[in-house]
């Protein structure tokens, strides 16, 4: 059954963080999604349809299609429409577990915060946003290495390092390099070691990028002219893009299939 897309007021988000607060016990308090004094209606008029998902890149793709006729500029901080489909589709997002109970994550995870620390960190906004600013080139932040329950929850390491800084996460040439080095041109998973902590890991690739700034402009270069900048710690990442598009010059992660 398809449902109507609303956004919650102040009192809706107040009641459903009231929900939060004590430890999201019971059922989610879904009645705040449709009731007049808790919700309202948006604009445009949207329908949608509940299902579930098996990853995050899948769930954005959708929510680009669901708020595609939406002003991405007025609903990106748009407390009440995210915090509306975080309720929506909050047993996916905290699942009730084998006893019963709800492993609750940070409030900002579920209530869009303002705060530029965490508004990156909402799980359901987040997915909007790189499937939208960076197509295929986003799975890679989205998709875990390898399936696991509950994938809507999972806010992995890659995009915790990356969507700290908005001068990185907004770009497309640095989210395109950074996809091009660091995910499998198949699946569009991140490649084993990408998360870690040694030379040329994506840790370095942020905190190298936030010196290269000072100097360069990644949005004046060519497609493949920010890899030629970095320092030799990078280069056996640039050796395995360079084998692999010698062996399967099709294979290319803006192509593969999710």
């Amino acid at each position: 059954m398809a449902d109507d897309l609303r956004r919650l007021n102040e009192t809706g988000s107040a009641q459903f963080a009231e929900y939060l607060n004590q430890g999201a016990t019971g059922a989610p308090p879904l009645h705040l999604l449709s009731h007049p004094d808790t919700s309202e209606p948006l604009a445009v008029s949207i329908k949608m349809v509940k299902r579930n998902y098996s990853n995050r890149y899948e769930f954005g793709r959708d929510l680009t299609m669901w708020l595609g006729a939406l002003d991405p500029a007025t609903i990106s901080n748009d407390r009440g429409l995210w915090t509306w489909l975080a309720l929506y589709l909050f047993d996916q997002l905290c699942p009730l577990g084998p006893d019963g109970k709800r492993k609750l994550d940070k409030q900002y995870r579920y209530i869009l915060s303002s705060d530029y620390r965490h508004y990156y960190r909402h799980l359901v906004r987040t997915p909007w946003q790189l499937t939208r600013d960076h197509g295929p080139n986003s799975r890679f932040l989205l998709l875990a290495t390898n399936d696991g329950p509950d994938p809507l929850r999972r806010h992995g390491d890659i995009l915790e390092q990356l969507g700290g800084t908005q001068s990185i996460i907004r770009s497309r040439p640095i989210v395109a390099e950074a996809s091009r080095l660091y995910s499998d041109p198949l699946s569009g998973r991140p490649k084993k070691g990408a998360a870690g902590k040694g030379g040329g890991s994506i840790r370095r690739f942020a905190r190298v990028l936030r010196q290269l700034d000072l100097t360069f402009d990644p949005e004046l270069m060519p497609p493949g002219g920010l890899s030629t900048i970095l320092p030799v710690e990078f280069d056996g990442w640039k050796k395995s893009v360079a084998k692999i598009a010698f062996s399967s010059p099709t294979a290319t992660a803006s192509t593969a299939s999710p």
